[in-house]
């Protein structure tokens, strides 16, 4: 799982998580805590029973899932209208997926 990466689309404000990339790394998941420690941001893994975090909602019956980071990036000085495709890596040291795609310089308003 080291070499394992997930491409995530953020777009205003919002990470699209499909159902095939959930399934396949985040199943059961109900929720992710976001930290930044620039330049990366890090989706640690919240399990059930935790409290917490930002939800993972399902948007449709695909299985697709949204997460809401619009307020984290107000509160992080990091643009919300940042439209792209991250790459997110498994580091098992951190027990979570990290992105160094988002820096200052380009997200800054």
């Amino acid at each position: 799982m080291t070499d394992r990466v997930v491409n995530l689309l953020l777009k205003d404000g919002y990470l699209f998580i499909p159902a095939p990339a959930y399934r396949d790394t985040m199943a059961g998941l109900l929720a992710v805590a976001v930290l930044w420690r620039s330049p990366c941001l890090h989706l640690i893994p919240l399990h059930p029973g935790t409290i917490g975090g930002f939800l993972l909602k399902q948007r449709n019956l695909a299985g697709d899932r949204v997460v809401d980071l619009r307020l984290f990036l107000r509160d992080h000085e990091l643009a919300e209208n940042f439209e792209g495709v991250l790459s997110f890596m498994w580091i098992p040291e951190q027990g979570a997926w990290q992105t160094r795609q988002l820096c200052l310089e380009s997200l800054d308003k």
